[in-house]
């Protein structure tokens, strides 16, 4: 049977999902708590993993190695780079670069870390079925490059410099390129679903703290209705 995984990296950001869990259980694992259940039928494991790249790949890891996930699914919330995006905006990444890297000195592009590609690609069957889930929950989905960064972005001048890197750039976070290169290491398969919270800007903080929760629940009802798609896929097929 099918498991996905579910990264967030605040409580916001996994809450619904834990609730809306069948036959919980749960299991502690390097410092954090992976809640497992079904929804739909699919066995699914929840963690919040904690802010930042690290923290995000030893989710990542311990999903793969421990509970043998088939797909890893994040979800949470992200700045706006693109300044057309608005808060509850869902983006649903067709690319995902680190901004925050940089080795150009050995002859690599800025975000590409050494004996890595620049970017790293979800899969194109979850990128098709996010997008249904996002039409069917209201919303028109937004695809694009999302960057990350062990940085909260809040400055014009930080937003600026990461569009110079990144023109076709539409949002940033602090976890998603990570549990991207990590998925690609580890050959497995991998969406990323993130809702707008704040603009990137000198009162991010502000309106992050805001608009998290509206945010953080509009990403999780998504990836609900994701997982009831999946398991309507798989039963057809």
């Amino acid at each position: 049977m099918t498991t996905i995984g579910i990264i967030g990296a605040m409580a916001e950001e996994v809450e619904l999902l834990k609730e809306r869990l069948e036959n919980k259980q749960s299991v502690e694992k390097h410092s954090a708590t992976y809640y497992t259940g079904q929804i739909a039928g699919i066995n699914i494991v929840v963690v919040q993993s904690g802010i930042g790249k690290v923290n995000a790949t030893i989710s990542v890891a311990t999903l793969v190695e421990t509970f043998d996930v088939d797909l890893i699914i994040n979800t949470g919330t992200a700045g706006a780079l693109d300044e057309g995006l608005e808060v509850g905006d869902i983006v649903i990444a067709n690319e995902l670069i680190h901004h925050d890297v940089d080795v150009t000195g050995f002859d690599y592009e800025w975000g590409q870390m050494a004996g890595m590609p620049l970017a790293y690609y979800p899969t194109m069957q979850a990128m098709r079925l996010a997008q249904e889930a996002c039409r069917l929950n209201g919303q028109e989905p937004i695809l694009g490059l999302i960057v990350s960064g062990d940085q909260f972005v809040n400055s014009r001048e930080h937003t600026e410099q990461i569009r110079g890197h990144f023109p076709t750039v539409r949002a940033c976070d602090m976890e998603s390129a990570a549990i991207a290169q990590a998925s690609y290491v580890m050959d497995t398969s991998f969406i990323i679903i993130r809702a707008i919270s704040d603009n990137a800007n000198a009162i991010a903080p502000i309106s992050f703290e805001d608009f998290v929760q509206l945010a953080s629940r509009t990403s999780a009802d998504l990836v609900y209705r994701f997982i009831n798609l999946y398991a309507t896929q798989s039963l057809e097929k």
